[in-house]
């Protein structure tokens, strides 16, 4: 019997209100077990939870409650098998173009072996054309299924020190239609990571000026401030001469962590890429893309005729279009990637521009930055962050200890 099949029975016979030491009683199981798993069927089942006037907490489960537990549970695995269903058919989606990219060689090729042999054959000189049949399944072969998907990673060759996992060829294919996606897609998490380091570092006191290069952003721009000052319930404060500073109360003491040291002077975004394929891999791909524009574009005007179109018409139009698009998509994608790399280079420029005025700040900017250690002296907490109580030794100890401790200072005073 499962730990869920234990409680649940256990509430059943507990009569549907329960503590976690009625479980526990009932069960032998782990406290820190009865209480997670009542936890998680409470969530699942929209429990109540009563306190009495001793403290004592009180699961309170309605009659058919394990019945909405179970809805609940078999709605989470077919959510999880349509997760992985739609992962399945995207990893299809994504093989589909090398797949119809090869079907079209296949097809063209085939097409044209058939009507040399049928030439061929009409001359009397076949001999020609059984050499040409050998290469093409030689071709089909060197194209097996082993080699379009590469399952496992690439051994590094003796001697060498670059390698990486391999993807095969249809992957190949996605990767130099599509290219890897947004190299930036977590930067906004990162911002706001940086951000409270950076209030945290400044001991809860900031100018504008602190957090512009990492917001990528003017100091004056107030949307952005109001965002910080939401997230970080933070509040503006007016200086002496004026000028406004914002404090964030419960980031004002300096954490001991050291690794906040290693925080970058700006968040820059990072360059797009056309491709991660190595030359070789995107050589390939391109040379079979460029042989099946050609080899479709002849196919259509030798053998289509607009009039007479037919189903196999239609399927030189198809093959046509799609060894058409196979170079169109990269060529827009790669003018999209200078695009995009020419305005990330603006905003890293502008974000170097913040942290240089930072660094060397005009008269009116250090003179707010002095304000703003002022205020943040005024405000440092002095408090005593000694430990007072701690699980790894006896409590009675330590107590004993403080007061003598205690004693100690008032004697000394």
């Amino acid at each position: 019997m499962t730990k869920h099949s234990r409680i649940i029975h256990a509430i059943n016979d507990l009569g549907k209100r329960v503590t976690v030491a009625d479980v526990v009683a009932k069960t032998g199981m782990p406290l820190a077990d009865v209480s997670n798993e009542l936890n998680l069927i409470a969530s699942d089942t929209d429990a109540n939870l009563e306190v009495a006037q001793d403290g004592e907490i009180y699961y309170c489960f309605s009659d058919h409650y394990s019945y909405t537990y179970f809805r609940h549970g078999l709605s989470r695995v077919i959510n999880q098998l349509s997760v992985q269903t739609f992962k399945i058919a995207a990893f299809v989606f994504r093989l589909s173009f090398g797949l119809i990219l090869l079907f079209s060689l296949i097809c063209l090729f085939g097409i044209a072996l058939i009507i040399q042999t049928l030439l061929a054959g009409v001359s009397g000189s076949t001999d020609s054309v059984s050499g040409m049949w050998r290469d093409f399944f030689g071709l089909v072969q060197r194209l097996a299924l082993k080699d379009l998907v590469h399952w496992g990673k690439e051994k590094l060759k003796p001697g060498s020190t670059t390698g990486g996992a391999r993807q095969g060829f249809l992957l190949d294919c996605y990767s130099f239609l599509f290219g890897e996606g947004d190299p930036n897609k977590d930067l906004e998490q990162e911002k706001w990571k940086l951000l409270a380091q950076v209030i945290r570092l400044n001991e809860g006191v900031v100018l504008p000026e602190h957090l512009s290069p990492y917001t990528g952003v003017e100091p004056e721009d107030e949307q952005m401030l109001f965002a910080i000052l939401a997230k970080f319930n933070g509040m503006p404060q007016v200086t002496n001469t004026g000028s406004i500073v914002y404090v964030f109360p419960d980031m004002q003491k300096r954490s001991e962590v050291t690794s906040y040291g290693l925080l970058p002077p700006t968040l820059e975004h990072k360059p797009w890429t056309f491709t991660k394929l190595k030359r070789e891999e995107l050589t390939k791909v391109m040379g079979m893309g460029g042989l099946n524009f050609i080899m479709a574009l002849t196919a259509c005007i030798f053998l289509v005729r607009p009039a007479y179109l037919n189903s196999a018409g239609y399927l030189f139009l198809f093959l046509c279009f799609y060894a058409l698009l196979f170079l169109t998509i990269p060529a827009i994608r790669l003018l999209y990637t200078f695009e995009q790399n020419r305005l990330i280079k603006k905003k890293n420029q502008r974000v170097h521009e913040f942290e240089n005025r930072l660094c060397n700040p005009s008269p009116d900017l250090a003179n707010r930055l002095e304000e703003a250690e002022e205020m943040r002296a005024s405000l440092s907490i002095s408090g005593d962050s000694s430990i007072v109580y701690s699980t790894r030794a006896d409590y009675l100890e330590q107590i004993s200890d403080n007061d003598f401790q205690r004693d100690l200072k008032l004697g000394g005073t």
